[in-house]
């Protein structure tokens, strides 16, 4: 009887094995060529999109959500004017009362109120942070997507996620929206290179950043979504997810429960699903 390499080898003519190699070796190095000039091509999008949301960065908050970002404007100047009381926001139109306001995390404001410290009050700095999470965030996604998709479809997802108008618009304004979807991807990004790694380091960058994200924007709870699929890539245990309750609840309820009331509350219960 014969085995099966003989087997496997008698289906081919003399010399094909070396054949199969070499087009295999071939493959391999148009699918590596393919990759770096998709890398390249993603290098010039980054540029391409922090460029376009830099145009008439000083812009006054009068432009798409002018009452959301002249709330959290009002929220960094009132740190920045009244001491930097991170546990305390306060909005502008409370009238005779002290304004104190159940909110997101308002470490967006918080920062920028350090900034005016320095700099004085400029509509530029507001601006800039959401620039700034978003250019960091990019080569996340662009890396996120070609670990599970592959290189040509990073490319076009990293396109067309920055140049989308609605992105363009919130990723230049001073609201914690856009900030809060970079962290989830970020996060998600980490994520992924635990499942596929096990090394403790990703996971802690992933527990921290996707929980920041939910403290920034409640809404990013979706991000709970993608996560069950990326954790059926090798089903994890659930010390990740204790973790992530824990950096999006424990840590910011004390602070916030005694004065914030309802808001708080609702907050926490929001960030603990």
């Amino acid at each position: 009887m014969r085995t099966p390499a003989r087997v496997c080898c008698s289906r081919f003519p003399e010399g094909s094995a070396a054949l199969i190699c070499l087009a295999r070796a071939r493959r391999v190095a148009h699918r590596a060529t393919a990759t770096e000039g998709a890398s390249k091509l993603a290098i010039l999008v980054w540029v391409l999109a922090v460029a376009v949301r830099l145009l008439l960065i000083n812009q006054p908050f009068i432009d798409r959500w002018s009452w959301r970002q002249s709330d959290v404007a009002a929220i960094a100047r009132n740190f920045y004017e009244n001491g930097f009381r991170f546990a305390y926001p306060q909005i502008d139109w409370a009238g005779s009362a002290t304004g104190y306001v159940g909110t997101e995390f308002p470490i967006l404001p918080f920062l920028a109120a350090v900034f005016y410290k320095c700099v004085g009050v400029h509509e530029w700095i507001g601006r800039s942070e959401s620039v700034i999470v978003f250019a960091v965030s990019l080569p996340f996604f662009f890396l996120l997507v070609r670990e599970i998709f592959g290189s040509i479809a990073a490319l076009w997802a990293t396109f067309f996620y920055s140049f989308t108008p609605l992105n363009v618009f919130a990723g230049r304004s001073f609201m914690p929206d856009v900030p809060s979807l970079s962290l989830a991807l970020i996060g998600s990004y980490f994520f992924l290179r635990w499942i596929n790694d096990g090394k403790s380091t990703a996971f802690f960058l992933a527990a921290l950043t996707i929980s920041l994200s939910i403290l920034v924007k409640a809404t990013s709870i979706v991000i709970a979504v993608p996560i069950p699929f990326l954790r059926r890539r090798r089903n994890p245990d659930r010390k990740f997810f204790m973790v992530l309750r824990y950096c999006a609840t424990d840590s910011y309820r004390e602070p916030h429960s005694s004065s914030l009331g309802h808001g708080a509350h609702w907050f926490i219960c929001c960030t603990a699903i």
